[in-house]
């Protein structure tokens, strides 16, 4: 699958089959992360991979979205590590926020070309996860993303036939005009 088709074939999974992800799969979503650009290519982040159903389930606990956690193969935290990265980006977001995001959308996609399913969660206590993993102070908890292989179609949100704004609605030319 090229890039185009992952975007385009890209949705939220919230409904997981109960195979395992091979190895080989989990390594190429994990590496597409480690590729992401970084600003001033600093790679900021740490990957947390969760796999012992014990674990998951108490995870699940700690979020509103559990259920999802429970049901996937496979849980990845990503984490930003606020010293490699200290610059503010338009004096709003701290850099190393915007750098683990990227990377987390690198893992969407590559899940995606994998034939894999994920959902980025991102309604979360992160003082709870940090105490729940031992995750030290200067490193904070961007996402957690499920993943598996897709189970039954997940509807979509009505707004098109693929649940997308269309282009005409997000894009304007020259000046600010909505």
């Amino acid at each position: 699958m090229d890039l185009l088709e992952a975007i385009q074939q890209t949705k939220p999974c919230r409904l997981f089959k109960t195979a395992q992800v091979p190895d080989e799969k989990l390594t190429k979503v994990l590496n597409a992360a480690r590729l992401a650009p970084s600003i001033d290519d600093r790679q900021p982040w740490r990957f947390l991979v969760v796999r012992d159903e014990g674990t998951k389930v108490k995870l699940s606990q700690l979020l509103s979205k559990g259920a999802l956690v429970r049901a996937a193969p496979v849980v990845i935290i990503a984490l930003a590590s606020e010293g490699e990265s200290p610059s503010l980006v338009g004096g709003v977001v701290m850099s190393h926020l915007l750098d683990v995001a990227v990377s987390i959308e690198n893992m969407v996609l590559a899940a995606t070309a994998e034939g894999l399913g994920t959902f980025w969660i991102s309604d979360f206590n992160a003082d709870k996860i940090s105490r729940f993993f031992g995750i030290p102070e200067g490193f904070q908890v961007v996402g957690i993303l499920p993943i598996g292989f897709p189970g039954p179609e997940t509807p979509t949100n009505g707004k098109s036939p693929n649940g997308r704004k269309s282009l005409a609605e997000v894009t304007a030319y020259e000046r600010f005009n909505w």
